[in-house]
């Protein structure tokens, strides 16, 4: 399921209503209910898991926010980097601010991975070990004067993006950019998201690393 989109699925833009999605699904389980098919000797039943699982996040605000976050975290990603082949590169051969942006996103999963182990003590000594990967990228981070508000993907990948294009722009300059980039680009709704997201992923951090 996360090598498809969602959108996709459904038949539906990026920017669609919940009627729109709604209305997609529906005709979509039409076609694809297994019933339907069954008759046929046709087996549907994984076409209509993914089409309910689709309309299960898709009509929901948050997960769609959340997933919509997602998609655009690694759009930029795909269009400027092979992640497989800067997975192999050198520490000392990276360029600097793509070491910055992989410590980033390398501690989004790592927050992401540790969340729910926070119920479990059994898994105590996992979530002592993440929290020691996290702390090496959170020094990182911290070494190169990126504040915390700059760490939640999306925004290190509009970074990294700029970056590529300028690689002579300084890290406190493509700050400056980004930010007259969110004030005259980004919608207040959109904002709102953003700062939620981020908010949130600063407080994990912290949980996470207890700085």
């Amino acid at each position: 399921m996360e090598s498809k989109n969602y959108y996709d699925i459904l038949g539906v833009s990026e920017k669609a209503s919940l009627e729109d999605i709604t209305a997609a699904k529906n005709e979509l389980a039409k076609k694809y209910h297994p019933d339907v098919n069954l008759k046929d000797g046709i087996d549907t039943t994984e076409q209509m898991q993914e089409i309910l699982e689709a309309y299960r996040v898709l009509s929901n605000p948050d997960k769609r926010s959340e997933y919509d976050w997602e998609i655009r975290r690694k759009r930029p990603v795909m269009q400027t980097f092979d992640l497989h082949n800067m997975e192999e590169t050198h520490n000392e051969t990276t360029p600097e601010f793509v070491s910055y942006w992989k410590a980033a996103n390398d501690l989004y999963d790592i927050v992401k991975d540790s969340d729910p182990l926070f119920k479990d003590r059994s898994r105590a000594d996992e979530l002592t070990q993440l929290s020691t990967q996290a702390a090496e990228h959170v020094l990182l981070l911290r070494n190169a004067s990126i504040p915390e508000r700059y760490w939640y993907p999306d925004i290190m990948n509009w970074l990294l993006f700029t970056w590529f294009q300028h690689r002579n722009y300084t890290i406190s300059y493509l700050l400056t950019l980004y930010d007259e980039y969110a004030k005259e680009n980004i919608s207040a709704l959109d904002k709102l998201k953003l700062q939620k997201n981020s908010y949130q992923y600063q407080h994990s951090i912290k949980r996470l690393v207890k700085i």
